[in-house]
């Protein structure tokens, strides 16, 4: 995996943060919140668009695209959340927490198997 710059890893953590952080202010009803989680879900997924892979090993390929499915869903979620908040359309129901659990989950997969993978690559 092509590793990420210092100044790029601060703004991949600054990112995580920032997702929290407008997490966490959602209940507030104010849409700062949602501008917080949108920002930070964009420096999130723009740094692990930036990661990429030069080998030939399929499973990692696959777990790669797996990842910018999850980084694109985070994305999707700040979407979703700015049309709850603001009533447009037909999707106001807080449609929006389901594809932030399904971005989550993938995440979170990607994230402790793609280094468990290339571990054992190297080792071969």
């Amino acid at each position: 995996m092509k590793q990420l710059t210092p100044f790029q890893s601060a703004v991949y953590g600054l990112g995580a943060i920032l997702i929290l952080v407008g997490l966490i202010l959602w209940p507030t009803g104010s849409m700062i919140a949602i501008y917080v989680y949108c920002i930070g879900a964009v420096m999130f997924a723009a740094m692990q668009f930036l990661q990429s892979y030069q080998g030939s090993n399929i499973t990692v390929k696959r777990l790669r695209r797996q990842q910018i499915l999850g980084a694109v869903l985070l994305m999707a979620t700040g979407l979703l959340m700015i049309i709850n908040a603001s009533h447009l359309g037909f999707l106001y129901h807080n449609e929006w927490m389901v594809c932030l659990a399904i971005a989550a989950f993938i995440e979170c997969y990607t994230a402790f198997r793609i280094p468990y993978v290339l571990k054992h690559e190297d080792d071969d």
